[in-house]
């Protein structure tokens, strides 16, 4: 039996390794959708970055976006926000004061725009999100103008090893008070604790009236895997981080390279 609501993470699962949506791929959603079934698209991205996918498959799709801080219903159900856990301002600005002359860029996420301040320091990690992502990105001279503000999230971008001793600093002093996360080697993100894929996509299957246990989730990283929990369904990619390889309930043969969603709903049909 089919489940009621599919959800993907686009960067390494949905989209492959050069940001495209396969042919099989979008096939496949399209069929989930004829099924019945609900499509949620569920990203660390914004939704305007989200969209560009969206437009191009003819399917009304969910969005679970800036990995859960904010979660919207489909087209057909008014895009309707169910879901919404900005970063407290207190965590916002104390980030922003501490990262100030440091060697990575800060992505700041807020109104569904993203700001971020260049310079000789932040340059060359600026350049490497916008070619993973795509997403456009307003410079700002200083963040003075967010201060006191809740962002949806906050990401240092930058060396893995300077960011493996930011990790280390601020889970040791906030602990559980902010969902700290690492969803790429060069990316270390801060958000509301409430803001993670497992809530969000609790909050969007009870949106529709579904139970999570009929829910399927598919991911590749450490973000996922609060997803993985909720699911009563939930796969790893192949190329997925070793924390959501051993998360995960189910890993799939294939990688995002592989049309790995278009043949695991194929299985998936025939359980």
């Amino acid at each position: 039996m089919a489940p009621k609501l599919l959800a993907f993470d686009l960067d390494g699962t949905l989209l492959t390794s050069n940001k495209t949506l396969s042919q099989a791929n979008k096939e496949a959603l399209i069929d989930m959708a004829a099924c019945g079934c609900v499509v949620a698209l569920a990203s660390g991205r914004l939704g305007s970055s989200m969209r560009r996918y969206v437009n191009e498959i003819p399917v009304d799709v969910a969005l679970l976006t800036l990995n859960g801080a904010a979660v919207f219903m489909d087209k057909s159900h008014g895009s309707k926000l169910v879901h919404s856990a900005p970063l407290h301002c207190t965590f916002a600005d104390e980030l922003i004061a501490r990262s100030y002359d440091k060697q990575y860029a800060v992505n700041y996420y807020i109104d569904d725009n993203l700001y971020a301040v260049r310079n000789k320091n932040t340059s060359k990690w600026m350049d490497l999100y916008y070619s993973q992502t795509a997403t456009p990105c307003e410079t700002v001279p200083t963040f003075d103008r967010f201060l006191g503000r809740s962002p949806s999230k906050i990401i240092f971008v930058g060396d893995s090893a300077e960011l493996d001793g930011e990790e280390q600093s601020y889970r040791k002093e906030w602990g559980e008070k902010v969902y700290i996360v690492r969803t790429w080697n060069y990316y270390l993100e801060f958000l509301n604790p409430l803001a993670n894929k497992g809530i969000g996509i609790e909050a969007l299957a009870k949106s529709y009236g579904i139970d999570c246990a009929d829910c399927a989730v598919f991911g590749d990283a450490n973000n996922d895997i609060p997803m993985f929990e909720k699911a009563g369904y939930a796969v790893a990619m192949k190329n997925s981080s070793e924390d959501a390889l051993r998360a995960a309930p189910y890993v799939s043969p294939w990688t995002n390279d592989e049309d790995g969603v278009a043949r695991e709903w194929q299985r998936l049909k025939r359980l």
